[in-house]
């Protein structure tokens, strides 16, 4: 979360999507005022749905490898971000190759 803070232009948008664990975060709060950042987050229903999912991957409902629709370098992480957002090219679920794992 503070590299996030920190690295974000000012007047920019933090979004925390999906599972976020540490509850005892220092967050640099100064740095969101002085910056005039914007935070939105949402928690994934991880607890409750995880028994099923696991269930289903078992009995061979859903095959994890099958739900990867998309392959972004990091560095456009913004695009996917925005493809998986608005579901373009039936979007399912992108993952992001760090640099150093593309070569």
């Amino acid at each position: 979360m503070e590299w996030a803070i920190n690295s974000v232009k000012k007047g920019g948008i933090i979004s925390i999507v999906g599972v976020y664990g540490p509850t005892t975060n220092m967050v640099p709060i100064g740095n969101v005022l002085n910056k005039g950042l914007t935070i939105r987050a949402n928690q994934a229903s991880v607890k409750r749905l995880l028994p099923r999912l696991i269930e289903h991957v078992k009995n061979g409902i859903i095959k994890p490898s099958e739900l990867i629709t998309h392959r972004v370098p990091l560095e456009e992480v913004s695009e996917a971000y925005h493809i998986f957002s608005a579901k373009r090219d039936n979007c399912i679920k992108p993952i992001l190759i760090p640099p150093r794992a593309a070569a």
